[in-house]
């Protein structure tokens, strides 16, 4: 349950206090994308509380949107790397992408999943743990035991990882299709892929075993086929 807790507050308090450590943000500087988004966001009924760009390009050539935050920390970020490369149609279809994650709810849809895999994961644990502790005649206070504990867990996750990857896939394919269907954009939102895939380096067509185990976001090669 703490758990669980800690994932809302943190949820909500992410863009205003932990995001800002790592990067500098400031107002979207572009008024007329502004207005543009505004309007995207109003037809959706989605309430941000603001706008805002920035300076991912100190770390990285990658580009990148988010729409972060819960209740009235809601906002838009955008990185000044896709203000640098993309054009206003492209960036909208991101951004497009990014309102059919609230259309869906998959913020939080992922909130209850992932606190379900949690709960039963240390319900698991807990019980296959004290089974080990006392087939090797360990106390909990002996550090010899701990080993065991990493390896539960470490077996559950080869378990619940490609699960989670898999939703998670899912969930992007239903915001692309939002993307396109709402903006009326295909093509725009086509180059906005490819060329986040050259910015980002992905590999673009992987191994179907990698991509099922590892891939939370679908690859470029499926993502561009389904639209």
């Amino acid at each position: 349950m703490f758990l669980i807790l800690f994932t809302v507050i943190l949820s909500r308090i992410a863009p205003l206090v932990i995001f800002p450590l790592f990067y500098k943000f400031k107002p979207l500087e572009n008024q007329t994308l502004i207005e543009r988004i505004q309007a995207f966001a109003a037809k959706w009924n989605l309430k941000i509380s603001g706008t805002y760009q920035f300076d991912l390009s100190k770390n990285t050539k990658k580009a990148n949107a988010a729409f972060t935050g819960i209740g009235k920390s809601k906002r838009i970020i955008l990185g000044d790397t896709l203000l640098a490369h993309f054009d206003e149609d492209e960036i909208m279809t991101v951004f497009a992408h990014e309102v059919g994650h609230y259309h869906h709810k998959h913020l939080l849809k992922g909130i209850i999943l992932n606190s379900m895999i949690t709960l039963v994961g240390l319900w698991f644990a807990a019980r296959i743990y004290a089974y080990i502790l006392q087939l090797k005649y360990f106390n909990p206070a002996q550090l010899e035991a701990l080993p065991y504990l990493a390896l539960i867990f470490l077996f559950y996750g080869l378990v619940t990882g490609p699960l989670g990857n898999m939703i998670s896939r899912k969930y992007e394919f239903q915001a692309d299709q939002f993307a396109v269907s709402s903006s009326g954009e295909a093509d725009s939102f086509k180059n906005s892929l490819k060329k986040l895939a050259k910015l980002n380096l992905s590999d673009e067509t992987p191994h179907p075993i990698i991509e099922f185990l590892f891939y939370s976001h679908p690859s470029i090669q499926h993502r561009l086929e389904k639209l």
